[in-house]
């Protein structure tokens, strides 16, 4: 017994040393505890999906508010010192376990300029600039684990395109629309369109990758991008030389679902919150080549929606 508490005593005194405050370890230590419990969960899916030959990816998304976080002003506590603490504890935790956790929030953080943001000023998700990043390193991750050369949209196959209608954000909704700033809603024009059918909850729907109004001057929000949050959407693009994919997330996950189809034979999108199913029994059914799970940061330790793969 004097040993554990030897142990934990150590701990304390490393976490604290290196903690800039209090308030951190202890958000630190709490973290630990809630990232082992979830990463286990995820080492039992790794486990299930390697067992036929895939591969199984976490991407983490920063959430607006963390992304900005530097844009707070001085009378508003930020609270990235919680969030910093939740991305550290999952990190070490996937990484003691061998699982691959795709963090995208340095990279995102880097490629970020004020002439091209990556993230809305008005919505707490990435735009489609930002999408379209992490698609390409995703990729590019994929493609080098796989040792395929995988369709990647590029700058020469995919164009940007700024809708006209007027841009409602989930933080500019809360506040009934009385931000005074604009930004556009962008989506991406395939060169050559990968052609595809499209089920959603089993049922066939329109070959649609974004659902758009039928002028210019009605309002539009982040549900253009596959029509919103749907429990589970299945696009065939009837190529079997491809592999296929599954991924699984809150709506972080619908402008992904419009880029990373094309690379794919059959991509199928899950959104737990609604999808009344079991993940690892889902996998064990269809056994997809390649599984992403995508959650934003304050996200990592919830075993709830998303995070409940039982």
């Amino acid at each position: 017994m004097r040993h554990v508490y030897a142990l934990v005593l150590i701990l304390l005194g490393w976490v604290i040393f290196r903690a800039e405050t209090l308030t951190y370890a202890g958000q630190f230590i709490s973290a630990m505890f809630g990232a082992a419990a979830v990463c286990d969960g995820l080492a039992e899916l790794d486990q299930l999906v390697s067992s036929y030959g895939g591969r199984f990816y976490y991407v983490g998304l920063p959430l607006q508010n963390a992304f900005y976080y530097d844009r707070y002003p001085d009378y508003l506590e930020n609270r990235y010192w919680h969030i910093s603490a939740m991305t550290e504890a999952f990190a070490g935790a996937m990484e003691d376990r061998g699982l691959a956790f795709l963090d995208m929030e340095p990279i995102l953080r880097a490629a970020q300029t004020e002439e091209q943001p990556l993230y809305a000023a008005s919505d707490h998700h990435f735009n489609y600039y930002g999408a379209y990043l992490t698609y390409r390193t995703v990729m590019e991750r994929i493609t080098a684990d796989l040792d395929r050369d995988l369709p990647v949209l590029t700058a020469d196959t995919l164009t940007f395109q700024a809708l006209e209608n007027p841009f409602l954000g989930s933080r500019n909704r809360k506040l009934y629309g009385l931000w005074p700033g604009s930004e556009p809603l962008t989506v991406g024009v395939q060169r050559e369109p990968v052609a595809f059918d499209r089920t959603d909850n089993g049922l066939p729907v329109p070959a649609q990758l974004f659902r758009l109004p039928a002028t210019p001057t009605e309002t539009v929000d982040y549900n253009v991008y596959m029509g919103g949050d749907v429990a589970e959407t299945v696009l065939s693009t009837h190529r079997p030389e491809l592999p296929d994919l599954l991924i699984f997330g809150d709506s972080f996950t619908n402008p992904l679902e419009t880029l990373f189809y094309t690379g794919f034979d059959e991509t199928r999108s899950l959104d737990l919150r609604y999808a009344d199913l079991s993940l690892l029994e889902y996998v064990a059914e269809h056994r997809p080549d390649v599984v992403l799970c995508v959650r934003d940061d304050t996200s990592y330790l919830s075993t709830e929606g998303n995070g409940n793969i039982h």
